[in-house]
Protein backbone atom coordinates (compact mmCIF):
# COMPACT_ATOMS: atom_id res chain seq x y z
CA UNK A 1 0.00 0.00 0.00
CA UNK A 2 1.35 3.38 -0.97
CA UNK A 3 1.62 5.78 1.96
CA UNK A 4 -0.16 9.08 1.32
CA UNK A 5 2.06 12.09 1.94
CA UNK A 6 0.58 14.30 4.64
CA UNK A 7 -0.04 17.86 3.52
CA UNK A 8 1.68 20.49 5.67
CA UNK A 9 1.05 23.61 3.58
CA UNK A 10 -2.59 24.65 3.95
CA UNK A 11 -2.23 28.07 2.25
CA UNK A 12 -4.84 28.37 -0.52
CA UNK A 13 -2.98 28.00 -3.80
CA UNK A 14 -5.01 30.71 -5.54
CA UNK A 15 -3.98 33.15 -2.81
CA UNK A 16 -0.31 32.20 -3.15
CA UNK A 17 -0.44 32.60 -6.92
CA UNK A 18 -2.02 36.05 -6.68
CA UNK A 19 0.66 37.18 -4.24
CA UNK A 20 3.35 35.66 -6.48
CA UNK A 21 2.11 37.85 -9.36
CA UNK A 22 2.37 40.98 -7.20
CA UNK A 23 5.88 39.97 -6.12
CA UNK A 24 7.01 40.10 -9.75
CA UNK A 25 6.84 43.91 -9.73
CA UNK A 26 10.08 45.49 -8.53
CA UNK A 27 11.79 48.86 -8.62
CA UNK A 28 13.78 47.59 -11.60
CA UNK A 29 10.65 46.22 -13.34
CA UNK A 30 7.71 48.42 -12.23
CA UNK A 31 5.65 47.66 -15.37
CA UNK A 32 5.11 44.26 -16.99
CA UNK A 33 3.04 42.97 -19.88
CA UNK A 34 0.67 40.02 -19.54
CA UNK A 35 3.10 37.94 -21.59
CA UNK A 36 5.96 38.78 -19.22
CA UNK A 37 3.79 38.05 -16.19
CA UNK A 38 2.75 34.72 -17.65
CA UNK A 39 6.34 33.73 -18.37
CA UNK A 40 7.60 34.73 -14.93
CA UNK A 41 4.68 33.24 -12.99
CA UNK A 42 4.47 30.00 -15.04
CA UNK A 43 0.69 30.41 -15.27
CA UNK A 44 -1.26 29.44 -18.38
CA UNK A 45 -2.99 32.22 -20.26
CA UNK A 46 -6.55 31.60 -19.06
CA UNK A 47 -5.54 31.36 -15.38
CA UNK A 48 -3.32 34.41 -15.62
CA UNK A 49 -6.02 36.63 -17.09
CA UNK A 50 -8.49 35.56 -14.40
CA UNK A 51 -6.02 36.71 -11.73
CA UNK A 52 -5.20 39.92 -13.57
CA UNK A 53 -8.87 40.80 -14.08
CA UNK A 54 -9.72 40.29 -10.41
CA UNK A 55 -6.70 42.25 -9.18
CA UNK A 56 -7.38 45.07 -11.62
CA UNK A 57 -11.04 45.28 -10.57
CA UNK A 58 -9.97 45.34 -6.91
CA UNK A 59 -7.45 48.11 -7.43
CA UNK A 60 -4.34 46.02 -6.75
CA UNK A 61 -3.15 46.33 -10.34
CA UNK A 62 -3.67 48.95 -13.04
CA UNK A 63 -3.45 48.36 -16.78
CA UNK A 64 -2.28 51.17 -19.00
CA UNK A 65 -4.84 51.22 -21.84
CA UNK A 66 -2.30 52.63 -24.29
CA UNK A 67 0.62 50.28 -23.67
CA UNK A 68 -1.20 47.28 -22.20
CA UNK A 69 1.37 47.11 -19.41
CA UNK A 70 0.40 46.40 -15.81
CA UNK A 71 1.68 48.17 -12.71
CA UNK A 72 0.87 48.34 -9.01
CA UNK A 73 -2.54 49.87 -8.27
CA UNK A 74 -3.59 52.49 -5.76
CA UNK A 75 -5.10 49.97 -3.34
CA UNK A 76 -1.60 48.75 -2.49
CA UNK A 77 -0.45 52.36 -2.12
CA UNK A 78 -3.32 52.86 0.32
CA UNK A 79 -2.38 49.75 2.30
CA UNK A 80 1.27 50.85 2.34
CA UNK A 81 0.24 54.19 3.77
CA UNK A 82 -1.76 52.44 6.49
CA UNK A 83 1.25 50.29 7.36
CA UNK A 84 3.61 53.27 7.58
CA UNK A 85 1.17 55.22 9.74
CA UNK A 86 1.48 52.41 12.29
CA UNK A 87 5.26 52.82 12.44
CA UNK A 88 5.88 55.19 15.35
CA UNK A 89 9.58 55.34 14.54
CA UNK A 90 8.79 56.70 11.08
CA UNK A 91 6.49 59.35 12.53
CA UNK A 92 9.15 60.47 15.00
CA UNK A 93 11.95 59.98 12.50
CA UNK A 94 10.69 62.19 9.69
CA UNK A 95 11.27 65.49 11.57
CA UNK A 96 14.76 64.23 12.43
CA UNK A 97 15.46 63.58 8.75
CA UNK A 98 14.25 67.07 7.81
CA UNK A 99 16.53 68.65 10.41
CA UNK A 100 19.54 66.62 9.26
CA UNK A 101 18.93 67.51 5.62
CA UNK A 102 18.48 71.20 6.41
CA UNK A 103 21.48 71.49 8.74
CA UNK A 104 23.95 69.46 6.68
CA UNK A 105 22.49 70.19 3.22
CA UNK A 106 22.64 66.46 2.53
CA UNK A 107 20.13 63.73 1.80
CA UNK A 108 18.79 62.01 4.94
CA UNK A 109 17.26 58.54 5.06
CA UNK A 110 15.42 56.09 7.30
CA UNK A 111 15.20 52.34 6.81
CA UNK A 112 14.37 48.95 8.29
CA UNK A 113 15.60 45.42 7.60
CA UNK A 114 13.49 43.38 5.17
CA UNK A 115 14.40 40.07 3.50
CA UNK A 116 18.14 40.71 3.63
CA UNK A 117 17.73 44.24 2.33
CA UNK A 118 17.64 47.74 3.71
CA UNK A 119 14.09 48.92 2.97
CA UNK A 120 13.81 52.71 2.70
CA UNK A 121 10.71 54.02 4.48
CA UNK A 122 11.37 57.78 4.72
CA UNK A 123 13.55 60.48 3.13
CA UNK A 124 14.41 64.12 3.30
CA UNK A 125 16.06 64.97 -0.01
CA UNK A 126 18.37 67.95 -0.37
CA UNK A 127 19.74 67.20 -3.83
CA UNK A 128 19.17 63.99 -5.76
CA UNK A 129 20.66 63.04 -9.09
CA UNK A 130 19.25 59.52 -8.78
CA UNK A 131 15.66 59.22 -10.14
CA UNK A 132 14.64 56.48 -7.68
CA UNK A 133 16.38 57.96 -4.64
CA UNK A 134 13.29 59.29 -2.90
CA UNK A 135 10.98 56.35 -3.71
CA UNK A 136 9.49 54.80 -0.57
CA UNK A 137 10.07 51.05 -0.67
CA UNK A 138 13.44 51.18 -2.43
CA UNK A 139 15.56 48.20 -1.40
CA UNK A 140 19.35 47.84 -1.19
CA UNK A 141 21.40 44.84 -0.01
CA UNK A 142 21.85 45.39 3.74
CA UNK A 143 25.56 44.55 3.75
CA UNK A 144 26.25 47.40 1.31
CA UNK A 145 24.72 50.23 3.34
CA UNK A 146 25.43 52.00 6.61
CA UNK A 147 21.83 51.59 7.77
CA UNK A 148 21.70 47.95 6.72
CA UNK A 149 24.92 47.05 8.53
CA UNK A 150 23.76 48.88 11.64
CA UNK A 151 20.49 46.94 11.67
CA UNK A 152 22.34 43.66 11.13
CA UNK A 153 24.64 44.48 14.04
CA UNK A 154 21.63 44.38 16.39
CA UNK A 155 20.98 40.72 15.56
CA UNK A 156 22.63 37.54 16.82
CA UNK A 157 25.54 36.71 14.54
CA UNK A 158 24.09 33.30 13.69
CA UNK A 159 20.91 34.96 12.44
CA UNK A 160 22.96 37.40 10.37
CA UNK A 161 24.73 34.47 8.70
CA UNK A 162 21.38 32.79 8.04
CA UNK A 163 20.09 35.94 6.35
CA UNK A 164 23.17 36.24 4.14
CA UNK A 165 23.09 32.55 3.24
CA UNK A 166 19.44 32.87 2.25
CA UNK A 167 19.66 36.06 0.18
CA UNK A 168 23.34 36.16 -0.85
CA UNK A 169 26.00 38.87 -0.70
CA UNK A 170 25.04 40.91 -3.81
CA UNK A 171 27.94 43.42 -3.65
CA UNK A 172 27.31 46.81 -5.27
CA UNK A 173 30.87 48.13 -5.67
CA UNK A 174 34.46 46.91 -5.27
CA UNK A 175 34.32 48.23 -1.70
CA UNK A 176 31.33 46.08 -0.68
CA UNK A 177 31.79 43.37 1.96
CA UNK A 178 31.93 39.89 0.44
CA UNK A 179 32.75 37.44 3.25
CA UNK A 180 31.72 36.59 6.81
CA UNK A 181 35.09 37.33 8.36
CA UNK A 182 35.00 40.93 7.18
CA UNK A 183 31.30 41.31 7.96
CA UNK A 184 31.62 39.91 11.51
CA UNK A 185 34.48 42.30 12.27
CA UNK A 186 32.47 45.22 10.88
CA UNK A 187 29.42 44.35 12.98
CA UNK A 188 31.51 44.09 16.14
CA UNK A 189 32.97 47.52 15.39
CA UNK A 190 29.49 48.99 14.91
CA UNK A 191 28.34 47.53 18.24
CA UNK A 192 31.29 49.13 20.03
CA UNK A 193 30.98 52.55 18.41
CA UNK A 194 27.19 52.75 18.20
CA UNK A 195 27.09 53.94 14.59
CA UNK A 196 27.86 52.65 11.09
CA UNK A 197 29.58 53.99 7.99
CA UNK A 198 29.20 53.07 4.33
CA UNK A 199 32.42 54.11 2.62
CA UNK A 200 31.64 53.81 -1.12
CA UNK A 201 30.11 50.38 -0.53
CA UNK A 202 26.79 51.16 -2.20
CA UNK A 203 28.03 53.71 -4.73
CA UNK A 204 31.54 54.63 -5.82
CA UNK A 205 30.99 58.36 -5.28
CA UNK A 206 28.96 58.34 -2.06
CA UNK A 207 29.42 57.76 1.66
CA UNK A 208 26.87 57.42 4.43
CA UNK A 209 26.78 57.55 8.24
CA UNK A 210 24.01 55.97 10.30
CA UNK A 211 22.75 55.89 13.90
CA UNK A 212 19.99 53.70 15.38
CA UNK A 213 16.46 54.54 16.47
CA UNK A 214 15.57 52.58 19.61
CA UNK A 215 12.18 51.62 20.99
CA UNK A 216 11.10 51.93 24.62
CA UNK A 217 12.94 48.72 25.52
CA UNK A 218 16.18 49.86 23.89
CA UNK A 219 15.95 47.57 20.85
CA UNK A 220 17.00 48.87 17.42
CA UNK A 221 13.84 49.29 15.32
CA UNK A 222 15.13 51.50 12.50
CA UNK A 223 18.17 53.42 11.31
CA UNK A 224 18.69 57.04 10.29
CA UNK A 225 21.50 58.25 8.07
CA UNK A 226 22.97 61.13 6.09
CA UNK A 227 24.45 60.61 2.63
CA UNK A 228 26.92 62.77 0.74
CA UNK A 229 29.84 62.63 -1.66
CA UNK A 230 33.27 61.31 -0.69
CA UNK A 231 34.70 64.80 -1.15
CA UNK A 232 32.44 66.20 1.58
CA UNK A 233 32.29 63.15 3.82
CA UNK A 234 35.92 63.02 4.96
CA UNK A 235 36.46 66.69 5.91
CA UNK A 236 32.97 67.03 7.45
CA UNK A 237 32.91 63.65 9.21
CA UNK A 238 32.65 64.97 12.79
CA UNK A 239 29.96 67.47 11.85
CA UNK A 240 27.93 64.73 10.13
CA UNK A 241 28.42 62.34 13.04
CA UNK A 242 27.25 64.84 15.65
CA UNK A 243 24.25 65.98 13.62
CA UNK A 244 22.96 62.48 12.81
CA UNK A 245 23.59 61.30 16.37
CA UNK A 246 21.74 64.27 17.88
CA UNK A 247 18.68 63.82 15.71
CA UNK A 248 18.55 60.01 15.89
CA UNK A 249 18.79 60.31 19.67
CA UNK A 250 15.91 62.78 19.69
CA UNK A 251 13.76 60.39 17.63
CA UNK A 252 14.70 57.64 20.10
CA UNK A 253 13.70 59.88 23.01
CA UNK A 254 10.27 60.39 21.46
CA UNK A 255 9.97 56.60 21.17
CA UNK A 256 10.13 56.46 24.98
CA UNK A 257 13.73 55.33 25.52
CA UNK A 258 15.67 57.38 28.09
CA UNK A 259 18.75 55.20 28.67
CA UNK A 260 22.30 55.36 27.36
CA UNK A 261 22.61 56.41 23.72
CA UNK A 262 23.89 55.19 21.36
CA UNK A 263 23.67 51.55 22.33
CA UNK A 264 23.11 48.49 20.14
CA UNK A 265 21.54 45.66 22.11
CA UNK A 266 21.83 42.30 20.37
CA UNK A 267 18.49 40.52 20.25
CA UNK A 268 16.74 37.62 18.48
CA UNK A 269 15.31 38.59 15.09
CA UNK A 270 11.70 39.75 15.61
CA UNK A 271 11.37 42.23 12.77
CA UNK A 272 10.40 42.05 9.12
CA UNK A 273 11.04 38.72 7.41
Amino acid sequence: MTETKKRTDFTPQTFKKALAILDLFTMENPELTAKELGYLSHLNTSSLYRYLTIMEESGYLYKNPETGRYFIGLRLVELGGIAMCRMDFRRHGQPALDRISSELKMNANMGVLYKGDLLHIAFSVWISGEPNYSVIGRRTPATCTAMGKLLLSSLEIGKVHDIINQYGWRPKTRHSIRNFKELDAELQKIRREGYSVDNQENGEEYCCLSFPVLDQQGSVVAAISATTTLERFTPEFQKILQCVKKNAEQATYHMGYYGKYPVINVRPFEGYQ
